[in-house]
C-alpha cells in the first residue's frame, strides 16, 4: 500500500505556520457552472442502464377532401450507459501520525475525499474532449456519432450541413471569435427535427449560452463578449485612440446572455464550445448508483484489523457512478 511520506513533518521544534498550505485551498469543488451544461440529478438502480427515446413525431399535413387522412411513422432510439466503481485509499504509519508536528496529517489525508466532488467535472471534460482521462472510455452519442460530428448515420447531423461541429476562424482575434459565435447561433437556427421542422425554438436559442474556452484566451473572450466599447483602425491605419473610431459591441447591444467559462482542462488550445443554457435536454448527464462513502482503519477502531496487524492506518472512499451523452443538439464545438 502506498503511504504518506511524513518525514518532513516529524522534526522536533518544527514551525507550523505553513502547515495548511494546501488544506487552506477551498476551490477544489466542482464548478457551479457545470449544472448549466450537465444533468447531475439522474439516479441509477443497477450497474448498467439502457435508455431510449422516440424520434420526432410527424407534423400536421393538408388532408384533401375525399382522401384518407395522411399518415407517417416515427422511429425510436436506444443506448446504454455503464456504471463504474471509483475509489481512493490514503495510508500512513500510525507512528508517523503520532509524531506529526503539524497535527494535520489526518485532515490533509481526508482532502482526498473532497476530490469526489470533482468527478462530475472530470466526466464532463472527458465527454466533450477527444480522449478520456478519467472515464475508461468516451461513449458515442445515441445517434451513433461522437458528441461533436458533422454527420450521423450517413446524413448531415440534425439536418444541417456540418451538424454540431464547425470549423472556426481562429481564436486570436475578437472578430474571429464573434464571427464563430454567430455561426453557432445560426447553426442552431437551421437544425431540423427529422420531419422538416426547426429542431429548437427561437426562444430556446436566444435564451442564453455557456461558452467554454481555453484559459489562455481569457482576455480575448472577455473582450469579445463583455467589453461594451471596442476600437477599430482609424483612417490612417493607426490604433491610436484619437484617430480610431470606437464602436459598440454587437453582442452587448443584442443583449445576448453569455456566460464565460475559461478552463485549463481543455487540452486542444484553439478549440472551444458553446452550450445552450435552457435546452429541452442537456447534452451530457451523470448517473449515480452510490454516492461517496468513507471507510477507515485506525488504531482503536473496531474494524481496524489491518492497523493492528501492520501498524498502517488508512482512510478510503468509494463511489459508483457513470456518465453519458444524450442527443447533443444543444452543444456546438468550434474546431479551431
Amino acid at each position: 500500500m502506498s503511504t504518506v511520506i511524513a518525514s518532513s513533518v516529524l522534526a522536533n521544534g518544527l514551525r507550523t505556520e505553513f502547515a495548511d498550505t494546501y488544506s487552506a485551498i477551498r476551490n477544489r469543488q466542482a464548478d457551479s457552472r457545470l449544472g448549466l451544461v450537465m444533468d447531475l440529478g439522474i439516479g441509477a438502480t443497477n450497474n448498467n442502464h439502457d435508455f431510449a427515446y422516440f424520434e420526432a413525431a410527424p407534423h400536421m399535413a393538408h388532408w384533401k377532401r375525399g382522401e384518407s387522412i395522411p399518415s407517417d411513422a416515427f422511429d425510436s432510439v436506444s443506448f446504454n450507459v455503464p456504471i463504474y466503481e471509483w475509489a481512493r485509499r490514503v495510508g500512513w504509519s500510525k507512528f508517523d501520525r503520532k509524531d506529526d508536528q503539524t497535527q494535520s496529517l489526518m485532515d490533509v489525508a481526508k482532502m482526498a475525499g473532497e476530490s469526489a466532488a470533482l468527478l462530475p467535472l472530470r466526466f464532463f471534460f472527458d465527454l466533450i474532449g477527444p480522449t478520456a482521462t478519467t472515464l475508461p472510455a468516451v461513449p458515442l452519442a445515441p445517434d451513433g456519432a461522437a458528441m461533436f460530428a458533422t454527420t450521423a448515420g450517413g446524413a448531415a447531423r440534425f439536418g444541417v450541413t456540418d451538424g454540431n461541429l464547425l470549423t472556426g476562424s481562429g481564436i486570436a482575434t475578437l472578430s474571429a471569435v464573434k464571427t464563430d459565435y454567430y455561426s453557432a447561433i445560426e447553426q442552431w437556427k437551421q437544425m431540423q427535427d427529422g420531419k422538416g421542422q426547426p429542431l429548437l425554438s427561437d426562444e430556446t436559442i436566444d435564451g442564453g449560452t455557456v461558452i467554454i474556452h481555453p484559459a489562455i484566451y481569457t482576455e480575448v473572450f472577455e473582450e469579445a463578449f463583455m467589453q461594451k466599447r471596442q476600437g477599430v483602425l482609424g483612417p490612417d491605419n493607426s490604433t491610436d485612440a484619437v484617430t480610431s473610431t470606437q464602436v459598440s459591441n454587437l453582442i452587448q447591444d443584442a443583449s445576448r446572455n453569455v456566460t464565460l467559462w475559461g478552463t485549463s482542462r481543455l487540452t486542444v488550445a484553439n478549440d472551444w464550445y458553446i452550450f445552450l443554457k435552457n435546452p429541452p435536454k442537456k447534452s451530457t448527464f451523470m448517473l449515480t448508483r452510490e454516492g461517496i462513502q468513507e471507510f477507515t482503519s485506525l488504531e482503536g477502531d473496531n474494524n481496524g484489523d489491518h492497523t493492528r496487524t501492520t501498524g498502517e492506518e488508512y482512510v478510503q472512499w468509494e463511489e459508483r457512478s457513470g456518465a453519458g451523452i444524450a442527443l447533443p443538439y444543444a452543444a456546438i464545438k468550434i474546431n479551431g
